[in-house]
């Protein structure tokens, strides 16, 4: 059998800041964020965390947001992972990069979803705009929560097939 893989992904790490538990304070200020408007919890939650991320050591040369799609974003007016991004690049001191990647087709909310189903669901979604940017640099991409690994797996697949010299991953919460 072919591997689909035809580079080799290079995630160097990956860290959530809180535990997400249903009912949980995590779970709280991820709907805070992501349903109710409120973009200062993620901003905070990433300035917050940055300082922590700072002793890491990470050679970080951007901070790469989990694109949403144009609609999502139309309906919902913002990106929460955007501003988690805004958050820990603002305490951290490494530039955003919104423009490098985009989200090619909406899909279904994963929140319902079996593990196989969210794999599925979001198989290339994503596609770099700008690969001569990404060449040789190390990323740092952040999205709200960490469940399966389905959507950040696809981003870094798309990442790395454009270039990408290594990829860390932050994000609020990470859950089962």
């Amino acid at each position: 059998m072919k591997s689909k893989f035809v580079y080799e992904p290079k995630v160097l790490g990956v860290v959530a800041y809180l535990h997400f538990n249903k009912g949980g304070v995590a779970q709280k200020l991820v709907h805070e964020l992501k349903y109710r408007g409120q973009q200062e919890v993620g901003i905070m939650l990433g300035e917050w965390y940055g300082y922590d991320l700072i002793k890491s050591n990470w050679p970080v040369d951007m901070i790469i947001p989990v694109p949403i799609h144009k609609s999502k974003l139309r309906k919902r007016g913002y990106n929460q992972a955007d501003c988690f991004a805004e958050g820990l690049s603002s305490s951290m001191e490494i530039p955003v990069r919104t423009d490098l990647v985009e989200r090619k087709k909406s899909t279904m909310s994963q929140t319902r979803k079996s593990k196989v189903e969210r794999w599925q669901n979001v198989n290339e979604i994503y596609r770099v705009t700008n690969s001569a940017e990404l060449q040789g640099k190390n990323l740092l991409v952040v999205d709200d929560v960490l469940t399966t690994g389905a959507t950040l797996g696809e981003l870094v697949v798309a990442l790395s097939e454009g270039g990408a010299a290594g990829i860390y991953i932050a994000t609020i919460a990470a859950g089962k």
